[in-house]
């Protein structure tokens, strides 16, 4: 009996992410953490694990702000540029709208 050769798994993004805060933290990088309810909160990322996120305002800071992060939209280093400028597409080279069929579905009594 053959054996079933297996892929390799590409990286998983929680370990992506994990790697990404290693950096942070080994770096003492500034960032800036952009937060589900649109909060942002800047510091330096002391330390992280699966769940939480410490971001402290020094690297001996005594009482770090604790993150989860699933509230976590996006982080960037603090020194990044504010906003992106996004050029919007002309109108005059818009395709036209078109319509969408969309079913009715059935009165419930």
């Amino acid at each position: 009996m053959k054996k079933k050769e297996i892929p390799p798994k590409p990286r998983s993004r929680k370990q992506l992410q994990h790697q990404q805060y290693a950096a942070y933290s080994t770096s003492q990088t500034a960032v800036i953490v952009h937060l589900s309810n649109g909060a942002r909160l800047q510091g330096l990322v002391l330390a992280s694990d699966e769940y939480v996120l410490l971001l402290g305002r020094q690297p001996d800071d005594n009482r770090p702000t604790v993150v989860y992060k699933r509230a976590i939209c996006l982080v960037t280093p603090a020194d990044a540029p504010e906003e992106v400028v996004v050029v919007a597409p002309d109108p005059a080279n818009a395709a036209d709208f078109v319509p969408i069929y969309m079913p009715r579905t059935r009165k419930r009594r």
